[in-house]
């Protein structure tokens, strides 16, 4: 996970992404430190990629950092233009899945599970796991599984196994926390998170499950 996702993680966790639109004022400093910070090319493109979201109702948080972070890594301007679009379009797709519905902070969070390997339709049984509820912290907790390199499938079906049983958003964190912990010490990613998803069932009274077939990309 780069370290602008790790930043946008903490971000979402706080709820300090906020709505999609901001003043004018803002989003005109935004447009200066853009150009001010990119190659003039790179800068416009970033910018018209921004404004397409803003007229489509997507967040732009994660566009305008994405192009930081190229920026400030000193990325070539066509990888920062390709890395914008590619963000814009996850966000497109987290929409799709998650339903219009949705708040920024669950449209960032899915777009970030989306760029990290997850497949859409992982998104879609979210939902349906959580009609109601936030989905922030089961998609922040699935990038990071696949991001300590627990197989896609297996994280894909843990955190859905474990919102289908009810799980809070404290529990995710804890089978996120022991994973990391146990990861740390030398097991295998995917053996650390089934452990961690037991554990969770098991306190949430419930039994184990079965092993759970792949969850492959939608078509």
């Amino acid at each position: 996970m780069s370290r602008f996702a790790r930043g946008l993680m903490t971000l979402i966790l706080v709820g300090a992404l906020g709505p999609p639109g901001r003043a004018s004022g803002d989003s005109a400093n935004d447009e200066a430190r853009l150009k001010a910070r990119l190659d003039p090319e790179t800068a416009r493109a970033v910018i018209e990629l921004v404004h397409s979201a803003a007229e489509s109702g997507l967040p732009t948080s994660p566009l305008k950092g994405r192009a930081f972070e190229g920026a400030s890594r000193g990325a070539d301007g066509a990888l920062i233009r390709r890395a914008v679009a590619q963000e814009l379009e996850a966000l497109k797709d987290a929409r799709a899945a998650l339903g219009a519905a949705s708040d920024p902070n669950e449209l960032v969070a899915g777009a970030m599970a989306l760029l990290s390997g997850a497949p859409h339709d992982t998104l879609v049984r979210l939902r349906a796991s959580r009609p109601r509820q936030s989905l922030v912290v089961p998609l922040v907790v699935l990038s990071d599984l696949i991001a300590r390199d627990v197989p896609v499938a297996a994280a894909s079906s843990t955190v859905i196994t474990a919102t289908r049983a009810g799980a809070r958003d404290a529990d995710l964190l804890k089978l996120r926390e022991h994973v990391e912990r146990e990861v740390g010490k030398g097991v295998a990613p995917a053996g650390a998170t089934g452990t961690g998803l037991r554990m969770l069932l098991k306190d949430q009274g419930k039994d184990a499950p079965r092993p759970a077939p792949s969850v492959g990309r939608a078509p």
